[in-house]
């Protein structure tokens, strides 16, 4: 993938060798099948995709594609990352059914078939085929502003499959365990507000979401908009910040209560975060 330009979209067929064992990537996977059907292996679940199928594989997160021996399909698949996107990403995420699409979704199974079995609409179908067409053609002619037309695109396509996926939850007599899963995530950041004042690792509050570190430390990233260390860092400034207004705690106890084991660094972060050392900060707020 071009480091200028992270997106990468391709038509596959049955001539091309499927994957023979799960893997994991670092980008996000938008997939479509345009033509016949295969099998998606995800979360331990496999299921039949056919034709108007779309889904999303979020980075690393573990699936296998597998053809079907004698069967025809024609499957797109649309890589990106995330950062290509720039500022176009707050909306997105501030989007709730687009963010359940490419978050939520792959932790979920009913009735022991993955989800989701996202069948795009008759006129859902047309437009993201006209969007995948429109970005294929941008990318091989590369005309002045083609990265401009792709994105354009993508961002479309990915708002269509917010929609769509919206319309599906509603449909599915099981749509609160579909929005559970938004839960996990939550939980995470509250344990964070609840336990910034000590020791916490990136591991211990994955496991409170019920996913993996990577997994959960990209989309940490996607749903904040910034990283699980500044997040908890941002906390532990706010606290501090209140401390040194509100009580006469040395700034030695502000730091051992915020989560700073070490004096120094709370001092060089309070100063790269405020502009200013505890003591001036707390001179001038009074």
């Amino acid at each position: 993938m071009d480091h200028d330009f992270p997106f990468k979209i391709e038509v596959r067929d049955e001539s091309f060798r499927h994957d023979t064992v799960p893997h994991v990537h670092e980008y996000f996977q938008v997939c479509y099948v345009l033509k016949g059907y295969c099998r998606h292996e995800l979360n331990g679940k496999s299921a039949t995709l056919i034709k108007g199928d779309l889904f999303s594989v979020p980075p690393e997160f573990e699936h296998r594609i597998e053809l079907i021996e004698g069967q025809e399909v024609k499957l797109v698949l649309i890589d990106f990352m995330p950062h290509l996107l720039d500022s176009s990403l707050k909306s997105l995420r501030n989007m709730e059914n687009f963010t359940d699409f490419i978050f939520s979704q792959p932790f979920v199974t009913l009735n022991n078939m993955l989800l989701p079995k996202l069948n795009l609409t008759v006129e859902g179908q047309r437009e993201v085929e006209t969007l995948i067409d429109g970005m294929i053609r941008e990318l091989k002619e590369r005309s002045d502003g083609f990265a401009l037309m792709v994105k354009a695109n993508l961002m479309k396509l990915l708002v269509i499959a917010g929609r769509e996926y919206a319309r599906f939850v509603e449909r599915r007599p099981e749509e609160q365990l579909l929005r559970n899963n938004r839960k996990y995530f939550e939980a995470a950041l509250a344990y964070m507000d609840q336990n910034y004042h000590r020791e916490i690792k990136l591991s211990e509050v994955a496991s409170v979401a019920a996913m993996s570190t990577a997994y959960f430390s990209t989309m940490f990233k996607w749903m904040m908009g910034r990283t699980f260390v500044e997040h908890l860092n941002d906390l532990r400034m706010k606290a501090a910040m209140r401390l040194l207004q509100q009580t006469d705690y040395t700034i030695e106890e502000i730091a051992f209560r915020t989560g700073f084991n070490h004096l120094t660094h709370f001092h060089r972060t309070f100063k790269k975060s405020t502009g200013l050392t505890p003591a001036q900060y707390r001179k001038n707020s009074r």
